[in-house]
């Protein structure tokens, strides 16, 4: 799976084999509103407030879940589950000439690494997701538009500084 960079936006969309299975376009950049749609659901991210530290998951209207950063830049995907059980992810930045990323379950498990490829063109990264096949109550593809979502705040965070 590939998660490819549509514009300097940071618009992307998930591919398998080349296929493109779902775009997440950001509605206004600056203040980091993006929507998706994943198996007939609306999906909307978009921050808690203008510090840009938690970012709060609709899915058609409801409540679904939150993204927040700590201070080490490390981002907690919090999602509601069916039966209303709160499920918890780590996604952590690894790496500094070789950027990618690595999502953790809440007992440390890790589940994905996105290895960021740098597109000169696109001024943008592209990723190449390697899954471990472990087993989650989330969709993994659900997960990737959240944790692409993460990818690019972290990106704009570390530019900013």
């Amino acid at each position: 799976m590939n998660i490819v960079t549509k514009s300097h936006k940071g618009d992307f969309c998930l591919q398998h084999n080349g296929e493109t299975l779902n775009q997440l376009n950001y509605t206004n950049w600056f203040t980091g509103k993006a929507k998706a749609d994943f198996q007939k659901q609306q999906i909307e991210i978009y921050p808690k407030n203008i510090w840009q530290n938690k970012y709060y998951i609709y899915k058609n209207g409801d409540n679904a879940g939150s993204i927040s950063v700590n201070w080490k830049g490390f981002f907690k995907i919090c999602l509601n589950a069916l039966n209303g059980q709160e499920i918890n992810y780590i996604f952590k930045p690894r790496g500094v000439w070789k950027l990618r990323f690595e999502l953790y379950t809440e007992d440390e498990s890790l589940l994905l690494t996105m290895h960021a490829i740098n597109n000169w063109r696109k001024l943008n990264y592209d990723y190449q997701v390697e899954s471990l096949g472990n087993t989650t109550p989330i969709n993994e593809t659900e997960l990737l538009i959240y944790c692409g979502y993460a990818a690019n705040q972290y990106l704009a965070m570390i530019s900013a500084s």
